[in-house]
């Protein structure tokens, strides 16, 4: 039986995918994992952790390639950890996705379901609207990038391929002015250094660019909005945000703007202002199909309609089920999101469908099923689009102590935790699951979102 250790090289045959994309290899009991690899190739790796029977291994040469590899565009690709598999045919991609939804339904529940094949994205290069960029030094002079795979050091860039020709002119920017103007990159190690990280979101020709600093602000801020100004034109808003924390939370408490300007996008005829810390898909395309199909299901069904957003952010898919005569009852934990998705309803003229409710989904959703029923809905639908860390058990097991029939559609951006939820939902068998639809939200990464419909099955109509 052969044994490893760290720094051998090994000739390996990829025959799998792993949950990051990286390639599976297997001799004996042991596994390995490669970053990069493709299935069917064989290739030589060096071993940099073993444990147990679990190896971890880099790529050191392709010896017989796939035909499912393409040549990466970027050539910081490997070295910046902003993609995972931009080296694998976008068909390929896909498929390697549905599989990892297959796994994880298998791996964390005891649903017999059918996965849908991913729906793609229109785009697989440019598509993302947003950007964070850290900054940090190189050779004695700042510049920004991404933080290497596992690690805090910084891989410089001058372009993005995930995002638009818009990042390649910020980041030209900024590295001009902090060296012009000898304004220091933040170091983890001494904490010292001004700039920390760049935040920009882009929409419709449209910026809303925030500074995260070292608690300091920024000198020389009118020859830095000259200089945004010749790079991408007029039609952007400027903020800083000063952090004090030395922690991996992005943005400050809060931001001052240092030059304003409406941030207004549109979601399916809803009109949405933006500020630095709204919460918009990255993918415009991807988040509409998701959309346009809750959206569709929902006003298609017969009888009076009501929707209970559980985790409604500032309510843009309920002013899009709103538009279309549906009654929504929007959740949202966090006070100002409540406070946006109020203002959001009335721009928009559909305040008298909408009512936003700041609570906690756990005690307000018993409330939000009484409201339904008094006006009517049978069969209320509810949302659930939960950060990464999917359902709180409690709003989990607030659902399951509805009585009254119901549809559920939970969005989800990692399928880890949404097993989890759907398997804790589903426990005592009360739910037909219609459909696990994936989309690639995220291509050439190794993430993916999902949509699951699931209807609760009652041998009884017992109504509230």
């Amino acid at each position: 039986m052969a044994r490893f250790k760290q720094d051998d090289v090994v000739t390996l045959t990829i025959t799998d995918y792993g949950m990051d994309c990286e390639g599976i290899a297997r001799i004996d009991e042991f596994v390995f994992f490669v970053p990069y690899t493709v299935k069917g190739e064989t290739v030589k790796a060096k071993i940099t952790y073993v444990k147990k029977n679990l190896v971890f291994a880099n790529l050191v040469e392709i010896i017989e390639p796939s035909s499912d590899r393409v040549k990466p565009l970027c050539n910081r690709f490997t070295r910046c950890g902003g993609c995972d598999c931009l080296h694998i045919d976008y068909n390929k991609q896909l498929e390697i996705k549905k599989n990892h939804v297959a796994t994880l339904f298998k791996k964390n529940t005891n649903l017999d379901v059918i996965i849908d094949d991913v729906v793609p994205s229109k785009d697989i290069l440019g598509y993302r609207n947003k950007i964070q960029l850290p900054f940090g030094t190189i050779n004695g002079k700042v510049a920004m990038g991404f933080f290497k795979t596992g690690t805090h050091k910084i891989v410089s860039i001058t372009k993005c391929f995930l995002h638009g020709e818009w990042v390649e002119k910020l980041i030209l920017c900024f590295v001009e002015y902090a060296n012009k103007y000898n304004v220091s990159a933040y170091d983890e190690g001494t904490k010292k250094g001004i700039l920390r990280h760049l935040v920009v979101r882009h929409v419709d020709n449209q910026y809303c660019i925030t500074v995260v600093t070292n608690n300091a602000d920024l000198p020389n801020v009118k020859a830095l909005i000259n200089m945004i100004t010749e790079a991408i034109g007029e039609n952007f808003s400027l903020y800083v945000s000063k952090k004090k924390s030395h922690d991996n939370v992005i943005m400050g408490e809060s931001v001052k703007a240092i030059k304003e300007r409406e941030f207004v996008v549109d979601i399916l005829g809803i009109k949405l202002t933006l500020n630095p810390y709204s919460f918009l898909q990255l993918n415009d395309n991807v988040r509409d199909k998701i959309y346009s199909r809750i959206a569709e299901e929902i006003t298609s069904a017969d009888g009076n309609k009501v929707a209970i957003d559980a985790y409604a952010g500032v309510g843009a898919l309920g002013a899009v089920l709103a538009k279309n005569g549906v009654r929504v009852y929007n959740i949202e934990i966090v006070k100002e999101a409540t406070e946006d998705g109020i203002l959001l309803a009335k721009n928009n003229g559909v305040e008298d469908y909408v009512t936003n409710v700041n609570g906690d989904a756990s005690k307000e959703i018993g409330k939000a099923i009484d409201y339904a029923l008094t006006l009517g809905a049978d069969k209320p639908y509810i949302i659930l689009d939960p950060p990464r860390k999917g359902c709180d058990e409690r709003v989990i097991n607030a659902i399951k102590n509805i009585s009254t029939p119901h549809t559920i559609f939970y969005i989800s951006c990692n399928p880890a935790t949404l097993t989890r939820d759907l398997n804790r939902l589903c426990i005592d068998n009360n739910y037909n699951i219609e459909y696990v639809t994936p989309y690639d939200m995220f291509p050439n990464t190794k993430h993916v979102e999902s949509v699951v419909c699931l209807t609760r099955r009652l041998d009884v109509d017992m109504r509230r």
